[in-house]
Parts: structure tokens; sequence; C-alpha cells
């Protein structure tokens, strides 16, 4: 039934690729012109040991369709309006077990959707030689056991002629969830709606350009959550007797990460980052990744070929079986000690300029991204991507 967990899974995976569409936007176009980028995601994930899973199997198998639409406009010279639509189609084997639970249709739900959008504005504000730059962004996401409505505010300031750029943002979400209250038996279990989840989540940027082939950033990042915080989908094994996750009703969680690009040449480029993370349940995660980057076709396209290395110690709340109940328990995959290794390429190429009808369509790009990751504790992952964008 549910399938939070999972989507933000396939959300961390394709941050990377968010992150460089939302810098395609960051420079204001010319008035009147309109940015569009079309992504589509295929995703699969498999596991045999998810020790969460109410049947015993272990099975953790997903499979996810995931079109998107980011849309920029641009009002004035330093003012713009942009818009993002987000749709998700999944089976999953563990969410279909898990619906026998409810005996609300007496056959289970074969398949899943989740729908989001968001509409957001920024202005860009010159002072003296230094730029800035507000935000805001206003969304909802709706699937069948999950609701959310959110909202960012940002701002950004750029220092010593754009060598230096400071900016800071904060979100927050109101979020509805449903819940099993219990599964044992199957034919009693009970299932409560509307329940409440708050995050807050604040993050402050700064990057420094120290030559012309270096720039480094920094990033702190704070996140609390508030609420019901356990998954529908996730149970634990008491001896023997499976039972719905218990956690607590707060977690704050931190992080601060560094990246530093180095030009190699006018064709090439590294890309080296590192975060480390810590949360109040106990969980301690150090994430490395390295990219080489790479003009090809006279500059008309590029390829970036990068790898991931994330290791993290379990919270104190995880076990893969418990003896007897105790006051927080959960059994879930992501919250496991294991390490990931994470590997993938992705291409880019710019396409010539065309006219459809009379309008003529600039900055054509098409993209693709393969990637493909595993996990020392059974899970496996990797998605196909690709986008195509253009101006008008």
């Amino acid at each position: 039934m549910d399938v939070t967990k999972k989507t933000i899974k396939i959300l961390h995976s394709f941050l990377f690729f968010i992150l460089a569409l939302q810098n395609t936007f960051a420079e204001m176009m010319e008035a009147g012109k309109t940015k569009i980028k079309t992504i589509f995601n295929l995703y699969h994930q498999n596991s045999n040991d998810g020790n969460q899973v109410a049947d015993n199997s272990g099975r953790e198998e997903t499979n996810v369709v995931e079109p998107m639409i980011f849309i920029e406009h641009q009002i004035n010279e330093d003012t713009a309006i942009n818009g993002r639509i987000v749709f998700d189609a999944w089976t999953a084997a563990s969410d279909t077990k898990l619906d026998n639970y409810t005996g609300a249709s007496g056959t289970p739900i074969m398949g899943q959707a989740r729908v989001s959008a968001n509409l957001g504005a920024r202005q860009e504000k010159k002072v003296g030689t230094n730029v800035w730059n507000y935000g805001f962004d206003v969304g909802f996401s709706s699937e069948y056991d999950y609701t959310s409505l959110n909202g960012t505010l940002s701002a950004s300031r750029s220092f010593a002629n754009d060598n230096f750029t400071l900016g800071g943002s904060f979100q927050y979400y109101n979020d509805e969830v449903s819940l099993f209250k219990d599964i044992s038996p199957p034919s009693a279990a009970r299932i409560s709606t509307g329940l409440s989840r708050k995050i807050m989540a604040a993050s402050l940027t700064a990057s420094q350009i120290l030559t012309v082939r270096d720039i480094i950033q920094f990033d702190a990042t704070f996140a609390r959550s508030k609420g019901y915080l356990e998954s529908t989908a996730n149970t634990v094994n008491i001896a023997g007797v499976r039972e719905v996750e218990v956690l607590p009703d707060t977690r704050s969680r931190y992080a601060l990460s560094s990246k530093w690009v180095h030009g190699l040449s006018k064709m090439s480029a590294l890309n080296l980052s590192y975060r480390y993370y810590w949360d109040q349940w106990d969980i301690n995660a150090h994430t490395v990744r390295g990219a080489y980057l790479f003009d090809i076709e006279e500059d008309e396209s590029f390829m970036e070929i990068f790898a991931r290395i994330h290791k993290q110690n379990e919270t104190k709340y995880f076990k893969g079986r418990f003896a007897a109940a105790e006051t927080f328990m959960t059994s879930d995959s992501d919250m496991a000690s294991y390490e990931s290794y994470e590997g993938g390429v992705f291409y880019e190429s710019m396409r010539k300029d065309f006219k459809v009808l009379g309008v003529e369509f600039e900055d054509v790009t098409w993209s693709h991204s393969l990637v493909y990751s595993t996990r020392t504790n059974g899970l496996r992952y990797g998605y196909y991507q690709t986008g195509f964008g253009f101006k008008f």
C-alpha cells in the first residue's frame, strides 16, 4: 500500500539530475521566452532480504514509471515563473501482499499512482556589480495513503563580482498519512487515515570560484520531522508474529557536504563531493561521489561518468527480528547498517533549432542516463532516464 519510502529512494536517485536541471533554469532568459524540459524515468528495484515485508518473503521488488514536466516562463527581464508536474505509476510486491490485510476490496491492488505539482516564481535584482535572487514555490503531492502540501522560500546573493555566492532556503511540508493500527490477525487489520506529519527543512549554501578552473561549494542542511513517521508497508517480526513498526514522533536530521569542480582542460572536468549525515535516531552516514565530465562532438554534447559510495550504520531502533515487543521497533532496510555502490553515465546533446507551425524552438537538448546500484543488505536497483528540452 505504501510507496512513500520507495518514492524517497527514487527522488534521492534522481536528485543529481534534478539539481542539474535547476541549474539550467538559473539564468534569466529573454522576456517572453519559455523553457520546457520533459523527463521520463523507468525504475526497478529488487531484494529478497527485506525484513520489513509483511509476508516474510523479504521481497522488495518495485517497478516505477515516472514522467516529469518542468516549465519556466520569463515574464520580464528580472522575473520568471516556473512549474513542475510529476506522475508516478508503480507496482510493488510488498505493497500487493500488504493490501490483502485490508480486506476492503477482496482483491489486492496491483498498481498504484502518485501525482504531484509545484508552482513558483523567482526574481533577480542587481545591486551594483552583485545580484540578489529570490524565489518561492508551493506544491502538493497525492497518492493512495499519503498527501502533502508544501512550500519553499529561497534567496541568494553574489559577491565579489559573482566570484562568491551565498544562498539559503526554507521548506515546510504539511502532510497526512494513512497507517495500519495493527495487522494481526490479518482479517482484523485496521487503518487510520488523516494522521499528521509535518516536516521543516532549512539549508545554507556557499560557493566560491577559486581559479579559472576551480570551484568549491559547501552546504549545511537541517530537517525536523514531527508526527506519525512510520511507513504503511513496514512491519516487524515479534517472535514469529507480524506487527506494524513503531517509531518516535520526532526526528531531527543534519547534513554537511562539500563539492569541488576542477577543470582539467577546456573539454573536461572532475567533480568530487563528500557528505556527512547524522540524525536523532543515531544513524550516521558518509557519502562520496566522483564524476568525470567531458565535451564531445565539438561542444555540441557532453558526457558524465560517475560513481558513488554510501556507508551508514543502523538506527538504534532496528532489528531484523524482535524477541519481544519494544517501545520503538523497525526492520526497514533503509534504516539498517549497509554500504551501497552506485555507478552510471549521463549524456546530453544539443540539437539543431527547428520550427513548428511558425514557432522556432531553440536550445534543443536530448539526454539519457543509466544508473545501477547495489547494497550490502541485498537491495539493488537500476533506472533509465531520458529527457528532452527546448526554449521558444
